[in-house]
């Protein structure tokens, strides 16, 4: 279980670049649940990448009606 300021809320990040992930890993380091929401079929994050520590991600094609 997280600990911190933020603990209990939840956050949803959708991938991208810049200052979103970099923001988001500070949400989760201060306790704050986030997920995030790939591209399907895009290759996610590799497992030591340091910025994507702290969250789930699920890859969701949002333009697919189904």
């Amino acid at each position: 279980m997280a600990s911190g300021p933020l603990n209990g809320v939840k956050v949803v990040e959708f991938q991208g670049i810049g200052p979103g992930p970099f923001c988001c890993m500070l949400l989760s380091d201060m306790g704050a649940d986030v997920v995030r929401i790939d591209r399907k079929g895009r290759r996610g994050s590799m497992p030591f990448d340091v910025g994507a520590r702290g969250r789930r991600s699920v890859a969701l094609d949002l333009k697919d009606a189904a």
